[in-house]
Parts: structure tokens; C-alpha cells; sequence
């Protein structure tokens, strides 16, 4: 069998390993370069692809390779997105506790001074430059929803000029949502014009932010970075976030927050959000002692916001003790036992690839305080070792490197992702008020129907019961007929007294009418009434499809999740106002008879005609016969008259109003919506322009060491810069 080349076998093992990605890979050589081209549909992202090609290559201890050069492009075009170039020895020096990194102009990897003192210099010009261009930014983002709230304003101010809109809940309701968007919307911008602030006060300073759960040891790595004396050493108890502290320390602005625990309520963890915001680089302190559940979800959070960390593993051995200290300075492999650490830091780095999606992230461990104790001058004898054998010169080795390497990638993505980020949640919010009131306007449009249901079965029951009514009157009229034809016939007064008893008989209907009327108008109010009932439970137990709150973990603070989380509490106060409206004036039955005459007609006038009266003298039977036959047809058309009555004031007139507020308060609905969506659509454009002026990829000044120094963001041209 013919055996791979080495070009054969890079192009295997990648093509194994990004096969789930979608990533192609051909690996050509010439003389000592081994170059990589990468293909995909969606351009990879540079510093952890690159990380991992390194990590591959390396394993192949290769020795006819001496450079790499890696370059991506996409899919069907030949330009190419970007490029990378390593040697690929210096790849395979370790992590070291001097601040080192390979340089254009030297050959010693050693950083100076002066270009650690240039390199703040140049982060600092970046600083300058991201904040005036965040800055248009928010101004773009603020003017929008300043629109946005005048938008709503018009379009509640348009709906409410509708006929009667005033006198039912719809118009208080569309005034609540409005207002809440608009109150969220105004508190979202002051939060990050405040932010913005905070960073334009530092524009000069590198901030790394000491973060972590209490009794980890922060205040104990920052006394020894800062050489202090050990007074601001907690004992243990928990720290308030009053308990913020600054330090100024070898030109960089260090800062010392209280452990993850004081962060519980909605306020406090405001506090850590604007702490870590500020920062360019988090030192992300746990302990060997045990990692906690809650400083994973910390873990998380950072990730979440972009933020560039690192994790320092301090471990707690005891060196009070002389015996231990001496036990320790002769022995520090026993305390610095690698196979246990290493457990601890397989643990952090397989959440951290599993749970985070993070490929890898930088861990170190010291012993805080042998570092500590080396500043205090009982320790003199041994300060120079407890100083070397803590391993915290790692720190700032770290430090240097990454601000040396990337310092102007940091504090520019300090400032971008932190709008980045405030465009998430604001979006967020408005699209969860855009499905809430979608949600309820759909809902409303099915319940429509309902209503309709409610009044068709109204209108139906009462005219069943308006034929029963009349049936029952007017056969009490025929049971009295026969007597009195037999008492009257023949008589003068026969008529004068049929005209009277009519009259009374009239006055019943009439009164029964109205007393039937006035049951079918409360028999429909109080359906309404359960109807409205039957809408709010269902409204408050409505199940809106989910937005994507994966990414938003539990240290996102109050008002955010408050911001993302609205919408149902609106929407399940929100009922039809059918219980205001049922109370109307125009629901008076009374009125409505009275406003019309001859409802109950032909009772009173049979008489007259000569004709009838010599039928009447001829054939009582006949008489009583015609009467009946008379009666009838009265009964038909006085029925007919009520139900005609119920039709004109239930079924068109009651129908017809209500259901117009529910048409006009769906229109509402959908008006807002369409504002919610212009602004959404406005603000996703500025996230796009600014992830493309963040993401931009190009030649930069400096080689990174993507293994030891593990980036989220990608790499800014240096005329961004």
C-alpha cells in the first residue's frame, strides 16, 4: 500500500473533523509550507477554526513543515474571506510565565516594555474610535425608538377617535400596551447611554474585571498583583456590590468585584452587568476546592455577552503553617498535583465545550496566596521563591500577551458588542410584544365568531319565547270570546265593551312583552358576561410560541428579563368589554317598545262593519268562529311585530356595535404590530451593519497565538482601528 502524504493525510484528518460543519479542506505543500484551504458555504470563524487546525497539525510532530497558512473562502467564488499565517513551531512552546509573544521585529519572543506600553497606547486610540462610532450608533438606535413610541402614539391617538371608543376597555388596554412598550423602550436607552458613559470616562484604560464566587480568592490575587497588605482580604463573608473596589495596576485598571452569591436581587445584578461591561479582559477566579454550579451559569453569561475570559484555578492548600509552607516551597509538584488539577480542568472545559459551544478557553492555576505572602516582609527569606512558586507571574504573562496580540480587537469589541447586545434584548422585547399582541389578535378574530354564536342563540331563544308569549295570550283572549258573544250578541254596547276588554287585553301583552323582553336582554348579558369570563381564562392560559431565550441565562439582569418576558400579563387582562358594554343605555327593552306603535295589532278594530255585526245576530258560532279566526291572524302579526323588534335591537343593532369594537380593537392590534415590525426591521439592519463593521476580517499588525489565547470575536481591519 502506497503511504499518505503528508498533504493526504492534513486533508483526511480535517475533513473528518469539520465533516458536521460543513467545512471542505485541501491541504497542498511547497518546501517547508503546508498551506490549507478552507471551503464552506458560511465563512468559519478564524481564531477557533485556527486553533483547531494548529492543534491537529501539531499532533502529527511533523518536522518538514515549518509554516502554516491557513486561508477560507466561501463556496463558488474565489476571493478569498481570510488568511492566516503561523510557524508552526512556536505553536508548540508552551504557555510561559514571562510575557511572551512572537514579534515582527525581534527574534526573541519576549515583549518589552515599550511595546506592551505601545500596544495600550494603540487600544486606547481603538477605544477612542469605537466609542464616537457606538455612539452614532445609539444615536441611530435612539432615534428609531423615539419614532417607534411617536408611531404608537399616533396610531393609539387615530383608534381612539373611533366612534364611542372612550366608553369601553379597548381604549384603556391600547393605551397599556403602547406605554409599555414605549416605557421599556426609554428604559433600555437610558441603561445604554448610561453605559456608554461609564466606558467614555475610561477610554484610557485597559479594564480587567476579577470576577468569581466568594472565598475563590479574589481579593487575595489582586493584593498580591497590587503587592497590598492584605487589609482588603475578606474573612470569607459575603461582600455587598458596594463593595466594588478600582485599582490602578502596571497601567491597567484592575477591578476587584464582590463574590457571584452577592449578586441576588434584580439591582445587584445590574451592578455586575455594568461592572463586566466596562471590562476588556475577565479573570474569571475559581478554586480547587470544588467548582460550583453557579459559576458555570456565570460562565454561561459571560459567553452570552461576548466577553472574553479567562479562568485562573486557585488552589487552597494551607501555607500558614510553617510546616506546610516549608512542605510546600520543597514540594510544590505534591501541591500542584497535575493529575488532580487536570481533572478539575476537564471538568471546566467540558461544560465549556458542551454546554457554551466554546472550543477552548485558557486555565491556569496558582496559589494566591504564597503570592500573597511573598509582598509581607516576614516572608522576606522567602520571597522570591513563594513569589515564583505561586505561578501568578501566569497572570500577567496572559495579560500581556492577549493585550499585545489582540488589546485593540478587545476594547473595540467592548464597546461593539455591548450595543450588539442591547439591539438583542430590545429586538427580543419587541418581538415578544409583536407575538403577544399577533397572539391575541388572532385569538380575538376566532372568538369572533363566538360572539356572534352568543347573540344568533340569543335572538333565537327569544323568539321562541316571544311565539310562547303571544300563543299564551291570546288563547287566554279566545277562552273568554264564546261567553261573551253569548251575553253580548245583539247588543248596542256589544262593541264599546269588546274595545274596552281589548284594551286590557292590549296592556297585557304589552306588559308581558315588555317583562320578556327585559328576561332575554339579561339572559344575554349574563351569557356575555360568562362569555367574557370563559375569554379571560382562556386569554390567560394562551400559549405563545416560545422566542429563542436559549442564549439568555439567569445572570441577565431584572429589567431584561422583564423587557423579554412581556406580553401575556397585558394580554391576560385584556377582556372584550362586553360587561361595561351590556350596561349601555340602549340596552333598555322599555325603550324600545315605546318607541314603537301598533306592535300588538287587529285585537281592537274587528268590530267595526256593518256586515260583521249581522254575521254576529245571524250565527253566534259563526261569530265566535270569525273571532277566533281573527285572533289568529292578530297573534301571527303581533308576534311577528316582537320578533322583528328583537331582530332590529339584538341581532343587528347590539351585534353590530359590539362586534365593531372588536374589529376596531383588532385593527389596533395589528397597527401596533406593524410599527413593532418597521422598528424591529430598522434595528436589525444597524445589528447587521455593525456585526459587519465588528466581523470584518483583514490583515492585522500582530501574530496571535490562537491555542493559548482563545477569542469570540473575530478579527477588525486595522483601518477600523
Amino acid at each position: 500500500m502506497i503511504p499518505q502524504t503528508l498533504e493526504e493525510v492534513v486533508s483526511d484528518i480535517l475533513n473528518q473533523f469539520f465533516q458536521n460543519k460543513g467545512i471542505g479542506a485541501t491541504a497542498t505543500s511547497r518546501n517547508t509550507l503546508l498551506k490549507i484551504i478552507l471551503e464552506s458555504a458560511e465563512i468559519p470563524e478564524p481564531e477557533s477554526t485556527t486553533a483547531l487546525i494548529l492543534d491537529e497539525v501539531s499532533r502529527l510532530k511533523t518536522t518538514s513543515c515549518k509554516k502554516i497558512k491557513i486561508l477560507a473562502k466561501q463556496k463558488n467564488t474565489f476571493d478569498v474571506a481570510w488568511c492566516r499565517a503561523f510557524d508552526i513551531k512556536s505553536q508548540a512552546e508552551p504557555i510561559i510565565t514571562e510575557p511572551e509573544l512572537e514579534t515582527e521585529n525581534h527574534s526573541s519572543n519576549r515583549i518589552s516594555n515599550d511595546e506592551f506600553q505601545q500596544a495600550l497606547e494603540e487600544s486606547t486610540k481603538t477605544a477612542k474610535n469605537a466609542y464616537q462610532k457606538t455612539f452614532n450608533y445609539y444615536k441611530e438606535i435612539e432615534a428609531i425608538l423615539n419614532n417607534l413610541n411617536l408611531d404608537l402614539d399616533k396610531s393609539v391617538f387615530h383608534l381612539l377617535k373611533q366612534k364611542d371608543a372612550n366608553n369601553f376597555d379597548f381604549a384603556q388596554v391600547l393605551k397599556k400596551i403602547a406605554g409599555e412598550i414605549e416605557s421599556h423602550a426609554s428604559e433600555g436607552l437610558q441603561e445604554l447611554k448610561k453605559s456608554l458613559e461609564a466606558k467614555r470616562q475610561h477610554l484610557a484604560d485597559f479594564t480587567v474585571v476579577l470576577f468569581g464566587r466568594t472565598k475563590a480568592g479574589k481579593s487575595t490575587i489582586r493584593e498580591a498583583l497590587t503587592r497590598g497588605d492584605g487589609s482588603t482580604i475578606g474573612t470569607g463573608s459575603q461582600r455587598t456590590t458596594r463593595d466594588v473596589r478600582e485599582y490602578k495596576w502596571k497601567g491597567l485598571r484592575l477591578i476587584d468585584t464582590p463574590g457571584i452569591e452577592a449578586y441576588q436581587g434584580d439591582e445587584d445584578k445590574q451592578k455586575a452587568v455594568e461592572i463586566v461591561h466596562e471590562s476588556d479582559i475577565v479573570i474569571f477566579l475559581t478554586s480547587d476546592d470544588s467548582v460550583q454550579p453557579g459559576e458555570f451559569n456565570a460562565m454561561a453569561w459571560l459567553q452570552e455577552i461576548k466577553k472574553y475570559f479567562f479562568v485562573i484555578l486557585n488552589i487552597k492548600y494551607d501555607i500558614d503553617n510553617p510546616k506546610r509552607l516549608e512542605r510546600f516551597i520543597k514540594n510544590p509538584e505534591k501541591i500542584f498535583d497535575s493529575q488532580r488539577l487536570d481533572e478539575h480542568k476537564r471538568h471546566i472545559r467540558n461544560y465549556i465545550h458542551h454546554s457554551l459551544g466554546m472550543e477552548e478557553v485558557a486555565i491556569i492555576c496558582i496559589h494566591a496566596y504564597a503570592a500573597f505572602l511573598s509582598n509581607q516582609p516576614q516572608y522576606s527569606n522567602v520571597a522570591n521563591k513563594l513569589w515564583e512558586l505561586s505561578r501568578i507571574e501566569e497572570i500577567y504573562s496572559l495579560i500581556v500577551s492577549e493585550i499585545y496580540a489582540r488589546g485593540k480587537q478587545r476594547r473595540w469589541n467592548t464597546f461593539f458588542d455591548a450595543i450588539i447586545y442591547f439591539l438583542d434584548v430590545i429586538i427580543k422585547m419587541l418581538e415578544r410584544h409583536k407575538e403577544s399582541l399577533v397572539s391575541q389578535a388572532d385569538f380575538m378574530q376566532d372568538k369572533r365568531s363566538e360572539i356572534e354564536g352568543v347573540f344568533q342563540e340569543s335572538v333565537k331563544n327569544g323568539k321562541i319565547k316571544i311565539q310562547r308569549s303571544c300563543k299564551n295570550s291570546f288563547s287566554r283572549i279566545k277562552q273568554w270570546i264564546p261567553n261573551f258573544v253569548d251575553e253580548y250578541l245583539g247588543k248596542d254596547i256589544a262593541q264599546s265593551e269588546y274595545q274596552k276588554r281589548m284594551n286590557k287585553e292590549k296592556q297585557k301583552i304589552e306588559t308581558a312583552m315588555e317583562n320578556l323582553f327585559e328576561e332575554i336582554v339579561q339572559e344575554l348579558v349574563a351569557a356575555l358576561k360568562e362569555f367574557q369570563r370563559q375569554y379571560q381564562y382562556d386569554m390567560g392560559t394562551i400559549k405563545l410560541e416560545s422566542t429563542d431565550f436559549g442564549n439568555y441565562q439567569q445572570w441577565q439582569t431584572g429589567k431584561i428579563m422583564k423587557w423579554v418576558g412581556v406580553g401575556l400579563s397585558t394580554t391576560s387582562a385584556v377582556a372584550f368589554g362586553i360587561g361595561a358594554f351590556a350596561a349601555a343605555n340602549f340596552w333598555n327593552p322599555v325603550g324600545w317598545i315605546a318607541g314603537v306603535t301598533s306592535i300588538v295589532v287587529g285585537i281592537v278594530s274587528w268590530f267595526f262593519g256593518e256586515q260583521d255585526k249581522k254575521l254576529w245576530q245571524k250565527a253566534k258560532q259563526e261569530a265566535k268562529e270569525n273571532l277566533w279566526k281573527s285572533l289568529d291572524q292578530s297573534e301571527q302579526e303581533t308576534c311577528k311585530n316582537y320578533q322583528k323588534l328583537l331582530d332590529t335591537n339584538i341581532a343587528v343593532r347590539a351585534k353590530t356595535e359590539v362586534l365593531e369594537q372588536v374589529d376596531i380593537y383588532i385593527k389596533g392590534i395589528l397597527i401596533i404590530v406593524d410599527d413593532i415590525k418597521k422598528a424591529i426591521s430598522q434595528l436589525e439592519k444597524i445589528k447587521k451593519e455593525m456585526k459587519r463593521e465588528s466581523d470584518y476580517t483583514g490583515v492585522r499588525d500582530r501574530l496571535p497565538n490562537p491555542r493559548n489565547f482563545k477569542g469570540n470575536s473575530s478579527v477588525i481591519a486595522d483601518e477600523l482601528l
